[in-house]
């Protein structure tokens, strides 16, 4: 099988050269119960610390980050990067012991403390032998979870849990991503599976238990959204999300020295860089192209920083991979660490090689979790989303499965269980059912998959990655949110010099023909699929 090949291929090389071994589950973590008795060999070469938490253990790879605080038999651990945009705390120490008091006053306060934090990380809470886990707003930080050989793993990497058990991809899924069709998608798994059937994937607004088993359980939402109307609610509201995001990236600034912001000149990062006015001289900015699609994007943003006065460095991006020494060698370790599912293509490898050789920033600032507030879906497929969104339309909104109806009828099971699992068969309150499933599955599918490969480099934030920021956008009517409006409001707000360079860079989604086309597709896939009723 490719997979178990290539695992050995790796395996052998690096055993051999030790050039590459720290590139290999980079960033990466495991947390279990059972003891690695042996970190000199592969996977771990001597480069992942250990520490004991009772009878759990966690692996924490060299360039991973990790705080906690203990009390008694009472731990919170936080893997990742996290600072607080309402009281401004960026130690992630003192973010742990804020933690550990609200526990004490009640699961639901602590989820709620956990609710004001922005970055990327997991956080794992350990009660005597109850585990309790839990990622940040959109679940970009990946938790892969599973009981192999009665012994309990969760990490970041669900290769590093196969390469360890031994375990052997699905053969579904081996076909899936070898099908053409899949890379016309988001190039990632239906629901929340993994390539192996013993492991599955946490995702956003729900918390992971464990106590003899696992089980998957929501803490979010817990109440209805705010609903601004007035005028004087909006304003407000405006100027309160333009200075949360505004308090992220300042936070930002005194964790790291080397803080860039990377800019296209698009609606989410022209939000960004509006709010970080009056803290412009901490930062660098740059854009990059590795493809010709790219440049206008790129050259949009450099053009907003001349408006502004600021230096913008533009990357070209070898169009080579003769360009880079031992790219296949990288290559080869960048899928294995993404377990094949995310098929990355050649030019998305020689940027994250030419930025991980530079190493030119500690932080890079992105916009994506922007997005849930921006009602992508109804944009993108011009057509109203129904109410209730079916496992069928999730299938859709991934892959488009063109001659694999088998494939199309397994994706749409796994949704089916996933939207159960989850509690996401319906909405919850008074959130639209698709912003919703763009947060969980669009945003917590894909992003996690994009941001486990860029692990290669320097580290990535986003100020806008908050659950309590993402509400209050959503706090916004439908046809504002649509419309940019609110971003564009937060712009004026927070830097107008922004609106006023007057650059608009046309969103590849939503070209004439794209859209057009997608909409056919979606109708004809949807219109006469009849889900089951749910018990």
């Amino acid at each position: 099988m490719r997979i178990d090949h290539n695992r050995e291929e790796i395996k052998n090389e690096l055993d051999k050269n030790g050039k590459y071994r720290e590139l290999l589950f980079r960033r990466g973590y495991l947390f279990t119960d059972k003891r690695i008795t042996d970190r000199s060999a592969y996977p771990f070469y001597n480069i992942w610390e250990e520490l004991k938490f009772g009878s759990y253990y966690l692996y924490v790879q060299e360039k991973q980050t990790v705080y906690l605080c203990r009390e008694k038999d009472v731990s919170v651990i936080m893997i990742g990067h996290a600072y607080n945009p309402f009281d401004m705390e960026w130690r992630e120490e003192v973010l742990c012991a804020n933690l550990l008091d609200a526990y004490r006053h009640g699961i639901e306060t602590y989820f709620d403390k956990v609710s004001e934090f922005t970055g990327l990380h997991v956080i794992i809470l350990i009660d005597g032998k109850t585990v309790i886990v839990c990622q940040d707003a959109c679940s970009l930080t990946g938790c892969y979870f599973g009981t192999v050989a009665n012994h309990m793993y969760m990490s970041e990497h669900p290769q590093l849990v196969a390469d360890i058990c031994n375990l052997k991809i699905n053969a579904t899924v081996e076909k899936l991503i070898q099908t053409k069709c899949y890379n016309i998608g988001n190039r990632h798994l239906p629901g929340n599976i993994t390539p192996y059937d013993e492991l599955k994937r946490l995702g956003a607004n729900t918390y992971l238990k464990y106590d003899g088993k696992f089980s998957i359980q929501r803490f979010y939402p817990t109440s209805e959204h705010p609903e601004f109307v007035t005028d004087e609610e909006k304003e407000r509201n405006i100027r309160k999300i333009g200075t949360l995001i505004h308090n992220g990236i300042d936070c930002c600034s005194r964790k790291w020295n080397r803080c860039a912001i990377s800019l296209s000149g698009g609606t989410d990062s022209k939000t960004t860089l509006a709010c970080a006015n009056g803290l412009y001289d901490k930062y660098l900015y740059f854009s990059f192209y590795s493809k010709p699609q790219e440049l206008v994007d790129a050259r949009g943003a450099g053009q907003i920083c001349r408006k502004l006065g600021l230096k913008h460095t533009l990357y070209h991006i070898p169009e080579e991979n003769g360009a880079f020494e031992d790219f296949d060698t990288i290559k080869k370790i960048l899928q294995h660490n993404t377990s094949y599912f995310v098929n990355l293509a050649d030019n998305e490898i020689r940027k994250y090689i030419y930025l991980h050789n530079i190493d030119a920033y500690d932080i890079e600032l992105k916009s994506w979790a922007s997005e849930v507030a921006r009602v992508f879906f109804e944009r993108k497929y011009q057509v109203k989303m129904p109410d209730t969104l079916n496992e069928r339309a999730c299938s859709i909104f991934q892959t488009r499965y063109f001659g694999h109806p088998g494939l199309l009828k397994w994706s749409d099971q796994k949704y089916r269980d996933f939207l159960g699992e989850t509690g996401l068969k319906k909405s919850f309150f008074n959130y639209e059912h698709a912003d919703l499933i763009y947060w969980e599955v669009r945003m917590g599918c894909w992003g996690v998959s994009v941001i486990s490969s860029q692990q290669l480099y320097h580290r990535v934030s986003m100020p806008m990655n908050n659950r309590k920021i993402l509400e209050l956008f959503l706090g916004f009517p439908h046809d504002e949110r649509k419309s940019d409006l609110v971003h564009k409001r937060i712009m004026e707000m927070e830097n107008p010099r922004v609106v006023n360079a007057n650059v608009e860079v046309p969103n590849l989604y939503f070209h004439k023909y794209r859209i057009i086309m997608e909409k056919l597709y979606f109708k004809y896939r949807t219109v006469f699929f009849k889900s089951k009723k749910w018990d």
